[in-house]
């Protein structure tokens, strides 16, 4: 008996199973892969901040930095390798919007580089000190101290009698960190948009002073010996396929990764010299997010249940959402994009309070946010 059953071992899972656990309560969490074995396993695991005038998305981009920095320095500092980053302008990116933002920042020109060192191409670029790569596995092994955990592909919930019950385990409550995995449950509201992301892990006898980011990224060295390059791919619709498995055991990319490894080592080649470079490991993995950039964490509203009550929503009236239907104890933390390591701990931090205290979650953030959306745009 627990009283809460995550479903989802990656950033998000484990960072709610950290805090939950840390405010005295019982908590498992379930993984059909392992403890990060899909994406955040895969991911590059950079921390750094979102440059631009600043914006309700960028402010809380960073906000979030601000946090977890601090928090994985204190979780677990030999796990974090804090040497900056270095920006440098991209399409997405472009040279203004650098240059004009609300972080603060060093502009680094080519001949500052070339003393710095050698290897770097003829570039030039932004200097961000608050920035951060770290070792995706031990974060999240670290995280789940305390908690139980279970390898098991839960496919579906049952709940009776006010629990949730899976084989020989109940749960008082259930929170879903599923990533790009098919929901549990119906949340129309919230869909999911997987990003297929590629990181290779080398070793090289460059020493390499700081995280560098283009279209790509580039780590410093770590403490492991090795350095991460990646990057995040390709977009593909989830409306036509289903996720039941991880990226590296997927028919849709198993086929390319030696044209993507090649492409992302020339994009690295790019920006520094890596001498006597050696690929050590690739690894691949979907990365969830939603078109409104925020992630989304909260009771999960049951869609069909609200607007069957309440059908004056589908023309604007504002119902409190606290007289919503909801699953019963059920919650989601989940879209966290290519930033899960920036945003874990914050969100687990803000969803924990919300759980335990009764604290509102940001309208940004919110499940309700989404849900309101959907259903008034349904109406026209």
């Amino acid at each position: 008996m627990y009283d809460f059953l995550i479903i989802g071992a990656g950033s998000a899972g484990c960072s709610i199973a950290h805090f939950l656990q840390q405010n005295g309560k019982k908590v498992a969490v379930m993984d059909r892969e392992g403890i990060a074995a899909g994406a955040s396993g895969a991911a590059g695991a950079f921390l750094s901040p979102l440059p631009g005038k600043q914006n309700p998305y960028n402010t809380f981009v960073n906000d979030a930095l601000d946090f977890s920095m601090d928090f994985y320095q204190k979780l677990l500092p030999e796990a974090l390798d804090k040497k900056g980053v270095l920006r440098v302008a991209a399409d997405n990116f472009k040279q203004e919007k650098l240059k004009n933002n609300a972080v603060a920042y060093d502009y680094f020109d080519a001949d500052k580089l070339q003393n710095i060192s050698k290897n770097f191409r003829e570039i030039d670029g932004y200097f961000y000190e608050n920035a951060a790569v770290l070792d995706p596995l031990k974060i999240c092994n670290k995280l789940l101290e305390g908690c139980d955990f279970y390898t098991r592909d839960v496919r579906e919930l049952t709940f009776e009698n006010g629990f949730y019950i899976l084989e020989d385990i109940k749960a008082k409550n259930i929170i879903l960190a599923q990533g790009v995995s098919n929901s549990l449950v119906e949340i129309p509201y919230m869909q999911i948009s997987p990003i297929f992301g590629l990181r290779v892990d080398v070793k090289t006898t460059t020493n390499i002073p700081c995280n560098i980011h283009k279209s790509i990224s580039v780590s410093t060295n770590k403490q492991d010996g090795t350095v991460s390059i990646g990057a995040t791919q390709e977009r593909h619709d989830s409306s036509k396929m289903e996720c039941l498995t991880t990226c590296d055991k997927c028919a849709f990319y198993v086929n390319s990764e030696e044209v993507q490894i090649k492409t992302l080592l020339n994009q690295a080649d790019e920006l520094i010299e890596l001498e006597n470079l050696e690929v050590v490991k690739v690894y691949k993995g979907a990365r969830a997010s939603i078109k409104s950039y925020f992630p989304v964490i909260g009771k999960i509203v049951d869609y069909e249940k609200s607007l069957q009550i309440y059908p004056s929503i589908k023309n604007g009236t504002k119902i409190p959402i606290n007289s919503l239907l909801y699953y019963p104890n059920l919650y989601v933390i989940n879209a966290l994009g290519s930033r899960g390591f920036v945003f874990g701990p914050y969100l687990a931090k803000i969803l924990s309070e919300n759980i335990i205290n009764d604290t509102q979650i940001p309208k940004e953030l919110s499940t309700q946010k989404l849900f309101y959306k959907m259903a008034r745009s349904k109406s026209h």
